[in-house]
Formats: structure tokens, C-alpha cells, sequence
């Protein structure tokens, strides 16, 4: 069980790096602040969530997010993107990180 386990965590980083994940505070996706942290691939078009979601659910409204719209594997929640509250975080994102990049 324990080589199982060790195999699922290092597809999942094979996983993140591929996409092009970066993690960010949840102010960067448009969420409260007490959200805490997420990672979000624009490539991917998801959200995501290590460990806990109980402060995202709470803060961020995602309790309201269909089941069919989240998938945990091992420690990270995911998030689909072509939920309405995933697809509006991605937009924030996309947006204030192109901001961003001009005023570089």
C-alpha cells in the first residue's frame, strides 16, 4: 500500500509541474484572504486545494461547488473550470496577472 501511495504523490507533482501550476493566495484568484492558499493552472483551466478545504468551502463559497466539479486525489482538492465560482476565479486571475506582466 505504501508503494501505491508513493507513486500516486509523485504523479501527482509529475501532474503539477506539466500543467503549469503555480500556487498563489486566494486574494490572486479573487477569494478572501482567510481562504488561504490554492494553486491554479491556467493551462488546465482548474483550482485547486492542498489539504483541508473546510476555510475555501467557508470563506469561499465553494461548499456550494457540485460534487461533479471536484475531484480530491491523495492530499489536493481539484476544481474544474467549467464551474461557474472556478471559471469566475480563473477569469480574475488571467486578468490581474496579465496586469501584472504589462507593468513589469
Amino acid at each position: 500500500m505504501w508503494e501505491l501511495e508513493q507513486k500516486i504523490e509523485e504523479l501527482l507533482e509529475e501532474y503539477m509541474a506539466f500543467s503549469g501550476a503555480v500556487r498563489v493566495s486566494a486574494e490572486d484568484v479573487g477569494l478572501d484572504v482567510r481562504c488561504g492558499f490554492v494553486w491554479i493552472s491556467t493551462d488546465e483551466n482548474w483550482l485547486a486545494v492542498a489539504g483541508s478545504t473546510r476555510n475555501i468551502d467557508y470563506y469561499g463559497g465553494f461548499e456550494y461547488i457540485d460534487e461533479q466539479a471536484k475531484k480530491t486525489i491523495d492530499r489536493y482538492t481539484f476544481y474544474e473550470g467549467e464551474c461557474e465560482r472556478i471559471e469566475s476565479c480563473l477569469e480574475f486571475y488571467r486578468e490581474h496577472n496579465e496586469e501584472r506582466q504589462e507593468a513589469v
